[in-house]
């Protein structure tokens, strides 16, 4: 049987199901086929006056983000509290370089692997599954955390940690995307973000006041954690599936009465219009799949692979702008540099990145994802120069330069942490439906590669056998400017599109810097967009 004969076949069972279930069928392909919903012309903020109960649950899931958020923070910055340093040198006064290469580096390699793996949960057993699966893996790595005592064991914390937030990573994101109306998608997933901020500063706060008041007391900042944790066994509980994987796996009762809870009370909302519309848009992918590939090594064919390829781009970018060295190693960072109190440094970072999240989650869905993205981190840039300049001279006997490293930092953290973020947006978005969960761990595990080599060669370049000291922002500054270039050219504009449209867009090879204002078949349907 040929792929046009298979195509032909689908195309029918899916015209079957949904005549026995609505009583109409979907519109034919030759025909103005129903792929957008007049509701997705609603300004922003029409959309979450309307949708208040899903916007409630969508902030709700990305509350998860937190325990991402003290995960990423507290690896970098454990390794600064005197406590920990005494319990893991065998009571001497500094760790071992190469220890914190290697707990930083392999935790972000238990990453990769879990983004790719957790792919494969979310397609088969579903998004609620997955983020289950995220909660018991985080809840044991806490327990480790809590109480080995020697370096192979903490080292077996930081896997399970990894593979905690690679699964949380590759799933969350997602869910929030395809929980979320059209024009509400990119301040949802950036609500990832900001809570992972809020996490970040629930390991910094505490850290910072033992670090004042019981130096040697690293394991009461550590249960922290199981307060988060709590939070989070009770938003579970209440969290539906994705109606879009419903879809996506013929479970359409299912699909229809989630939705029908989770748009209760929203004018002009028909669930069998909505059904209709998913359905139309899988089938469309479905059969641009056989025609690529399939959904295996599909993804990495074709036009998938080019929407793979873009989709991972700005993560990719958090890499080579410098993340680890003002993220995930700034305690290190700024102890090598010299600082008395390198925790409070990492207290004033978290506050850069809260005021970013706070400002990128209202504007997103306004200004787009594209300028955000771009412009974000090419200021992150010109940070790096900054922080690499003051390295010529002794930061820490000069309190102005002091002040410019710190100002610096804080620049290039308040830029990368709005463009970081929009790029889970991008994971969620660029894909097509049966591809995302693939793609989107693809994508988050390729970017976790580079962070992975980071991992292990920050350490070393900063205090190890480089020695670069507060010199290695020019080397981020450099490698920066290359992928933010090649972001310029690559990067579209999906601002309130949907899932369709994109794809049509895709299909029909519309350079990437023109999306914005390109008219879509299903938008002129419905009348184009409502400006925001």
């Amino acid at each position: 049987m040929n792929t046009e004969q298979e195509d032909k076949i689908e195309l029918q069972q899916v015209e079957t199901a949904v005549l026995a279930r609505t009583g109409s069928l979907p519109l034919k392909p030759d025909a103005a086929v129903e792929l957008r919903s007049r509701l997705d012309n609603l300004p922003v903020a029409a959309a979450l006056k309307v949708y208040w109960r899903l916007s409630v649950l969508c902030m709700l899931a990305a509350f998860s983000a937190s325990c991402d958020g003290f995960q990423g923070h507290f690896n970098g910055s454990i390794v600064a509290n005197k406590g920990f340093i005494r319990q893991f040198s065998g009571g001497g006064t500094k760790l071992d370089p190469t220890w914190v290469s290697v707990w930083g580096g392999t935790a972000t390699a238990a990453t990769f692997f879990s983004q790719v793996l957790i792919a494969y949960v979310n397609d088969y057993a579903g998004r609620r599954i997955a983020l289950w699966c995220t909660f018991v893996l985080l809840t044991a790595s806490t327990l480790a955390e809590s109480f080995v005592t020697n370096n192979v064991g903490w080292l077996f914390a930081k896997i399970l940690s990894g593979v905690g937030v690679g699964a949380m990573q590759g799933t969350l994101p997602m869910y929030l995307a395809e929980l979320a109306p059209t024009q509400l998608r990119g301040l949802f997933t950036q609500a990832y973000t900001f809570w992972y901020v809020i996490g970040q500063l629930l390991s910094s706060v505490p850290l910072q006041w033992y670090s004042d008041h019981e130096p040697y007391n690293f394991r009461s900042p550590i249960r922290i954690q199981f307060a988060v944790i709590g939070i989070l066994l009770l938003v579970y509980l209440f969290l539906p599936e994705s109606p879009r994987w419903l879809i996506q796996t013929k479970r359409h009762d299912r699909a229809k009465k989630t939705l029908a809870w989770l748009h209760k009370g929203v004018p002009g909302y028909q669930v069998d219009e909505q059904v209709a519309i998913m359905e139309n848009t899988v089938v469309e992918e479905r059969k641009q799949n056989a025609v690529i590939g399939g959904l295996g090594l599909g993804i990495f064919r074709g036009t998938n692979g080019w929407r793979l390829f873009i989709a991972s781009w700005p993560k990719i970018c958090q890499q080579f702008v410098g993340l680890s060295v003002f993220n995930t190693y700034a305690t290190y960072f700024f102890d090598t540099a010299g600082f008395a109190d390198p925790f409070l440094i990492t207290v004033i970072l978290a506050c850069a990145q809260l005021m970013s999240m706070i400002i990128t989650m209202f504007l997103v869905d306004v200004w787009g994802r594209r300028p955000m993205t771009v412009y974000g981190y090419l200021v992150t840039v010109l940070a790096d120069f900054g922080m690499g300049a003051t390295g010529f001279r002794n930061v820490s006997k000069s309190p102005a330069l002091g002040g410019l490293l710190v100002f610096f930092a804080c620049l290039a953290t308040f830029s990368t942490t709005s463009a970081s973020a929009i790029g889970y947006a991008y994971l969620a978005e660029i894909p097509k439906q049966d591809l995302r969960a693939k793609s989107a761990g693809w994508g988050l595990a390729i970017s976790n590669l580079f962070s992975t080599m980071f991992s292990y060669c920050v350490p070393l370049m900063i205090a190890g056998s480089a020695g670069w000291g507060v010199k290695t922002g020019l080397f981020f500054g450099c490698t920066g400017l290359v992928v933010v270039t090649v972001a310029w050219f690559i990067l579209p504009e999906v601002t309130r599109r949907t899932p369709a449209e994109i794809d049509e867009m895709f299909e029909k090879k519309v350079n990437p810097r023109k999306f914005k204002r390109y008219i879509t078949e299903a938008q002129s349907h419905t009348g184009g967009q409502d400006e925001p």
